[in-house]
């Protein structure tokens, strides 16, 4: 078996009428996107596993093909089955209907990472953030392994909003319409789990949702979240990192944990270059550069040419889409190593 006994809370489940190879080379192009570790690959079983998440297992059965999912904890193993769902139902919609896990009797009728919270404070951060603090019953699961999470925004007009439930499937249920919810993510600034509080950074631009919920936020207010999720803290004491303002938490968050004889570089752009105020602070032999937007030309190629100057640091680039789909498609014609890099665009220009 190649299970990682790291990961030992599992579901299964049958996906009939389906060949293994053609799923195989299904999950082979979702490592090879998503930099996924490949722990095995022949022609009785592929395994792929999901950093400190869990591991997916597919194998030959009769009529069709046997799919073991295991994680660390409950909700990353509901995690990993929504994102097979989400994959498959992409693909195939109607395996996707079809499809039941071992598990399913036991599972509650809203997803296991949906978490109702209340807003304890919002205060000023820098010239451009604001700081929101929340309070939740249980946020155990939120680890360094994973930073993120998404608020489950109504529209402002919306009185009544509608959560998300679960398929038959295991899929989540999302409401649609004029109860769709705005989903962006954002990065656990600070925790402290025994209290069950947690802070996270709004950037404040114009016409923004968020911008426009924070700024009429009071505490006591309702706030639904959905997680933990999204890439975790690089073990890594080698680090070259470019990011603008909406990344600023994330990059705050990890210099902040990474050990006191670190190295690397940070470049961070802002509308007001470090005038921003936003406090980021590094370990001595980490260089942190700060440029204004007109200061910081060619992201791309500033990145790419730190990874060509330093190959043994983790790659680490946030910002708007333009900046990261080059860097991307560079590192995947590289074939760099899955877990040597973290590249993702946090927004996109209209």
């Amino acid at each position: 078996m190649t299970i990682n006994p790291s990961f030992p809370i599992d579901a299964t489940a049958l996906l009939t009428g389906l060949s293994h190879a053609a799923m195989r080379q299904v999950m082979l192009h979702q490592a090879q996107e998503h930099e996924l570790r490949v722990v095995e690959d022949s022609e009785s079983a592929v395994s792929i596993e999901v950093p400190s998440f869990g591991q997916y297992r597919f194998e030959p059965a009769e009529g069709g093909i046997h799919i073991r999912i295991s994680a660390a904890l409950p909700d990353r193993l509901f995690m990993l089955k929504d994102s097979f769902s989400e994959t498959l139902s992409q693909l195939l919609p109607e395996a996707a209907k079809d499809l039941r896990w071992s598990d399913s009797a036991t599972l509650p009728n809203r997803p296991p990472n949906l978490h109702f919270t209340r807003v304890v404070s919002v205060t000023p951060v820098g010239t451009a953030f604001l700081r929101v603090r929340i309070q939740a019953d249980d946020l155990s699961s939120f680890q360094d392994d994973a930073i993120h999470f998404r608020l489950l925004l109504p529209a402002p007009d919306c009185t009544e909003p509608e959560w998300p439930s679960l398929a038959e499937n295991g899929a989540t249920v999302w409401p649609k319409g004029e109860k769709a919810l705005h989903r962006p993510a954002y990065t656990t600034r600070w925790i402290d789990r025994e209290a069950g509080l947690l802070d996270f950074d709004v950037f404040l631009h114009d016409g923004g949702r968020v911008t426009n919920w924070v700024r009429g936020a009071s505490i006591g207010d309702l706030l639904v979240i959905a997680g933990p999720g999204g890439g975790g803290i690089p073990e890594s004491s080698k680090i070259c990192i470019f990011a603008d303002e909406t990344a600023f938490p994330a990059v705050a968050r990890i210099l902040e944990a990474l050990p006191a004889n670190s190295t690397g570089q940070v470049t961070l752009i802002a509308a007001q270059g470090a005038d921003c105020g936003y406090p980021i602070a590094a370990p001595a032999g980490v260089t942190l550069t700060w440029l204004t937007r007109e200061e910081a030309q060619d992201v791309p190629r500033q990145a790419l040419a730190a990874h060509r100057e330093c190959p043994d640091h983790f790659l680490w680039l946030a910002s708007e889409k333009s900046d990261v789909t080059p860097v991307r498609e560079a590192l995947k014609a590289d074939k760099r190593a899955p877990g040597t890099s973290y590249i993702a665009a946090y927004w996109s220009k209209p």
